[in-house]
């Protein structure tokens, strides 16, 4: 599993990740993932080239979205692999996250511009 994490502007974060986010997936991008939810507000996640998600990979985006939400930040989920969206929204990820199909779609949301 890899990530990247690339800033927008200031307290914006687009992160891309790669893999399968199965246990060692999300042992291998946890801490970077923790910190680049520390340091945006809005955090965009491209799940593009994620095509398996284990529940511990569910754990872990969803701890990220609330500690954004605490400090009245949000994250957005876009360009899901089929499988991996609907397991997000089976198990009702999509009640806290908001799921779209781009990137400007998931910043538009945030009240971002996409020209971001």
């Amino acid at each position: 599993m890899k990530i990247e994490r690339t800033p927008l502007g200031p307290d914006i974060i687009l992160v891309r990740l790669e893999g399968r986010l199965d246990i060692a997936g999300a042992a291998a991008v946890e801490p970077e993932f923790k910190s680049s939810c520390e340091a945006a507000r809005v955090l965009v996640v491209d799940l593009s080239n994620t095509p398996f998600m284990a529940s511990i990979g569910i754990r872990l985006l969803l701890a990220g979205a609330k500690g954004l939400h605490r400090k009245g930040g949000t994250m957005g989920l876009f360009a899901c692999d089929p499988q991996v969206e609907k397991v997000l929204r089976a198990t009702g990820v999509d009640q806290l996250v908001g799921i779209h199909a781009t990137r400007d779609e998931a910043l538009a949301a945030a009240g971002v511009s996409p020209a971001t």
